[in-house]
């Protein structure tokens, strides 16, 4: 059983879709996936939690390509809600839901191993390669972030993409850690720079494993962060997995063609 962690609002529901069906596409053995949300309308009344409804529908797509796979639903409020309105951080460039995964040591029963993903991260090979990393001795496995690395410092990890060890983590308190820096100082990368600074036992992966660029002949998990293009001038741009014409047009990526049709047609049936 693999075991997977996302963590949003009903924004971000159409990454999390279009993740599990490239997840499913390459991937045989069992999925047990768990996807953490809350409401946080008191901040912002677009911040409404992924439904009921909608996992249901994920439930429906998993099941049909392996009767054994699992998803779960965890809603985070009050813990949460009063953490996050409390926090230094409960206003900048990334949404709370982005804070989501920093309580994963408060979840019951969750797995010692999981690979948490970022919702705007589509799969392209098995994703079992990923999980069967030895991270017994290690609290996280982790890519390097494509840009932090040069300008921030050279083993500053992307916190897109991260294979937990959740004893190890509970163990040396490290989101408790990371939810106190956060809840006090005010950061421009908040969860991830905290994590880069507390995180004391590390794996670091290949880049394959967390691709943040184009898509390479080896890359397993491709991440769509925002990419800086040089030339003819500086811009930066931030095109999303469910942006779809972007995505096969600017990007000229056109490796989840058939992803895409699927997802469309579900979305179709949802209208």
């Amino acid at each position: 059983m693999i075991n997977i962690l996302f963590g949003g609002n009903s924004k971000v529901f159409d990454g999390i879709l279009l993740c599990i069906l490239s997840m499913t596409k390459h991937c045989n053995e069992p999925l047990n996936i768990y996807i953490l949300t809350a409401d946080v309308t008191e901040l912002n009344s677009d911040y409404t939690p992924i439904n009921n409804e909608q996992v249901q529908l994920l439930s429906k797509i998993l099941k049909q390509s392996n009767p054994e796979n699992k998803i779960s639903l965890i809603k985070l409020n009050k813990e949460f809600n009063d953490w996050i309105l409390n926090s230094s951080n409960k206003l900048n460039s990334y949404t709370p839901f982005a804070f989501l995964r920093l309580f994963a040591d408060k979840i019951e029963n969750l797995p010692n191993k999981i690979i948490y993903l970022d919702t705007d991260i589509l799969i392209n090979g098995n994703i079992k390669q990923l999980f069967d990393v030895d991270i017994d001795n290690y609290e996280l496995a982790v890519v390097k972030d494509r840009y932090g690395k040069f300008f921030i410092k050279p083993n500053y990890f992307n916190s897109g993409m991260l294979l937990m060890n959740m004893k190890k983590i509970k163990d040396s308190q490290l989101l408790n850690k990371v939810r106190n820096y956060c809840s006090l100082k005010k950061l421009g990368f908040p969860d991830q720079s905290a994590l880069n600074k507390f995180s004391k036992h590390k794996k670091f992966l290949p880049r394959k494993f967390n691709e943040q660029g184009k898509l390479k002949n080896d890359t397993i998990v491709h991440h769509f962060s925002k990419r800086i293009r040089w030339f003819p001038y500086f811009k930066t741009m931030n095109i999303k997995p469910w942006q779809i014409e972007d995505v096969k047009n600017i990007y000229k990526c056109h490796a989840y063609d058939d992803i895409f049709d699927d997802y469309l047609k579900i979305k179709s049936t949802q209208e």
